[in-house]
């Protein structure tokens, strides 16, 4: 029988689909609970409310016992935990954590110490500094405990008493914690990305990413999903190679990572490293003969890389991107049924799910050719999905009519 193995995120579906791909059982834990989440996994439990889209401790701990009662020999954590290296810490009590300590996150996310490191290793990055600039103008106010671009914001001038200064912070998911609010430079180049597996010492570079980053609402930095694996020049391979090979060695880093930067030119910029499997391993399920997830545990548990080496043959580009709703839904069965009915849309939410404006509302996926047919495939499916939304609200507007007339 295969082994089983955890997985928990803010939403798991991906980590389930990519852990199943590595020959493993699954048990996923995740805020959402969605169809094809639980398509893919044995078990699924909640920890955490979708409304706050915060990962609550107990609730973990308490799916962590479970999921090991289950079997489970490990877990690996993905998106939200990102600034909060106390629920590591927590849930590797319960059960081996695949993947980077605390202790590392804990490094990796505290912004002075990581882009003094960046600075150390003579590594580009743009500049960064963790009090606000005299003149704002140009610059970008971020949160090191945040993922996804939603605190990424224009920086203005702050007033006395007003702002976060250094160890103050108390805003976001986790209040009272110092303060993770930083300052970067604004610099030219496209959003790029680089998924990576790592076993404490070296590297080994599986990828190179596009990211579509596009505003929403009053957020002008939002991630919405990205496409590759996109060629860069060999010059641009071997610097993230040795960038790579040094934070590895330098952080410790385990298992799949995720770093991202600017490319302007051959130029190399990084902006943060996700030190946890990232979104990008979605399209990535047949790069390595034995998995991504498989050679992650591998690398995070027992240290091991030599050997692994991507499957041969060039990798078609695949793209996906998130669809947030610009408009409160309910969902219904049809609805729900008419979103899994197409095989390019995931994360498709339960019956009776209440979706708020601006939360996620699906994920659409592609696969092409070349990136910019990728591109444009997402863009069609992406403009489908209003569509759909509105074959049910007119359903349900005409059965609520049927139903008005019948009580007539």
């Amino acid at each position: 029988m295969d082994p089983l193995l955890a997985v928990a995120a803010l939403s798991a579906r991906m980590l389930a689909e990519v852990a199943r791909g590595s020959g493993f059982r699954t048990v996923a834990l995740d805020l959402f609970g969605d169809r094809d989440t639980r398509r893919a996994a044995e078990a699924w439990f909640p920890i955490g409310e979708t409304a706050r889209l915060v990962i609550d401790c107990e609730a973990l701990t308490d799916a962590l016992r479970r999921s090991r009662e289950a079997g489970a020999e490990a877990w690996v954590a993905g998106s939200g935990f990102d600034g909060c290296p106390e629920l590591l810490a927590a849930g590797a009590e319960v059960l081996p954590l695949a993947g980077n300590t605390a202790e590392v996150v804990a490094r990796v996310r505290n912004p002075a110490l990581f882009f003094g490191r960046l600075a150390a290793l003579g590594i580009p990055h743009p500049e960064t500094r963790c009090d606000c600039p005299p003149s704002p103008l140009g610059w970008l106010r971020k949160n090191a405990a945040s993922s996804g671009g939603w605190d990424v914001q224009i920086a203005r001038v702050e007033k006395a008493g007003v702002g976060f200064p250094a160890g103050g912070d108390t805003s976001g998911p986790a209040p009272g914690r110092a303060s993770r609010i930083y300052y970067q430079r604004i610099a030219p180049g496209v959003a790029m990305s680089a998924l990576f597996l790592a076993d404490g010492r070296r590297s080994r570079l599986l990828g190179v990413n596009r990211q579509t980053v596009r505003p929403f609402g009053d957020r002008p930095f939002i991630f919405r999903g990205c496409i590759g694996p996109i060629g860069v020049a060999p010059a641009v391979q071997r610097t993230l190679g040795a960038m790579l090979d040094a934070l590895t060695a330098d952080f410790g880093l385990r298992g799949l990572n995720g770093l991202d930067f600017l490319l302007n030119g051959d130029e190399i910029r990084v902006i943060e490293l996700n030190p946890r499997p990232p979104a990008s391993v979605a399209l990535y399920g047949k790069a390595l003969p034995e998995g991504l997830l498989r050679a992650h545990v591998e690398a995070s548990l027992y240290g091991r890389l030599d050997g692994i080496a991507p499957a041969a043959g060039s990798a078609r580009p695949r793209g996906f991107e998130t669809v947030f709703a610009k408009r409160e839904w309910e969902i219904d069965a049809w609805a729900s049924d008419a979103l899994l009915q197409r095989t390019w849309c995931h994360d498709v939410p339960v019956a009776g799910t209440r979706i708020a404006r601006g939360e996620p509302l699906c994920t659409v996926s592609a696969v092409g050719d070349n990136p910019a047919e990728v591109e444009a495939q997402l863009r069609r499916r992406r403009q489908q999905i209003p569509f759909v939304m509105e074959q049910f609200d007119e359903r349900s507007s005409e059965g609520a009519c049927e139903r008005a007339h019948e009580c007539q």
